[in-house]
């Protein structure tokens, strides 16, 4: 029964591992400040054309 609670407790601990490491390249490649970093939008009228 100890075998089964090692194995549990192991499983977890490695998707707790990799869905974090998931999260954290997603969060990191999808991250909106490059957006704007990237492509400013003016917000002065006298800029348009």
């Amino acid at each position: 029964m100890a075998l089964w609670w090692i194995t549990l407790i192991g499983l977890v601990i490695i998707l707790v591992i990799s869905g974090g490491t998931i999260m954290h390249f997603l969060r990191q490649a999808l991250d909106s400040e490059d957006a704007h970093r990237i492509d400013k939008i003016s917000t002065n009228d006298s800029d348009k054309s």
